[in-house]
């Protein structure tokens, strides 16, 4: 029998999908190879097609960040919630998910697959990613948000990570601000910069597998043809 209803309805979600405009860096992307950023800065069609599936995780994602925010505001009062910044000086904006200035507190929801879980051990008493603690990528993104957020005067001493998967299992990491991240932000961020100003593509390092970001970012790079990623040739194309 031929699931029609199935193939209406990814077809429905593929035809939503809105093609994102880069008019500055992403915090959110940080993480992705240099030129992996200035490619899509520059409107540079990705050879990649993110697939329904997909799509279908990411709105779910934003559902359970909705669901969870009324108790996450019982926990902390006065909860500020998806504030957009963007800094002119870095030309770089990022959209945090929570920030408790009382407790100079950033709060990220991600939502993920169960397999992202480890087995829990009899004797423990809390849940654990298997990597059992929050996931690089997501570490440099909430450093931009800290970076911002301490450029406006705002204190924060803290990221407090809450992983969700969507049969209710939930993993948590509070981390102190590392100075090392905050570093990397920096630095990523005048690499970007100087690039743009000189319209110079930064290296490409995607295929550096033995790089910090590699298996949870660089590795699915957008503009990877087998072997060959970021290639120059797509700039002229």
């Amino acid at each position: 029998m031929n699931d029609e209803l199935a193939i209406k309805l990814y077809e429905q979600v593929r035809n939503d999908n809105e093609v994102r405009v880069f008019e500055h860096w992403h915090y959110s992307s940080l993480a992705e190879c240099p030129r992996t950023q200035y490619f899509k800065r520059l409107g540079i069609e990705p050879l990649t097609t993110v697939g329904a599936g997909k799509m279908l995780r990411w709105k779910a994602g934003h559902i359970i960040e909705e669901v969870v925010r009324p108790y996450l505001e019982r926990i902390y009062p006065g909860l500020t919630s998806n504030i957009r910044m963007t800094d002119e000086d870095d030309d770089a904006t990022g959209e945090f998910d929570n920030y408790s200035e009382d407790q100079a507190t950033l709060i990220e929801i991600k939502s993920v697959n169960g397999y992202a879980f480890r087995y829990r051990k009899v004797s423990e008493h809390r849940t654990h990613l298997r990597g059992e603690k929050p996931y690089p990528s997501h570490m440099l993104q909430n450093h931009g948000y800290v970076r911002q957020l301490r450029k406006r005067g705002k204190p924060v001493e803290f990221i407090h990570f809450v992983y969700i998967s969507l049969d209710g299992l939930i993993a948590t990491y509070k981390v102190p601000v590392s100075q090392t991240y905050l570093a990397d932000v920096e630095q990523r961020l005048k690499t970007l910069n100087t690039a743009w100003k000189a319209q110079q593509p930064p290296e490409c390092i995607c295929n550096d597998q033995n790089h910090l970001y590699y298996k949870s970012t660089m590795q699915y790079c957008d503009y990877k043809n087998g072997d060959d990623c970021c290639s120059l040739s797509l700039i002229n194309n």
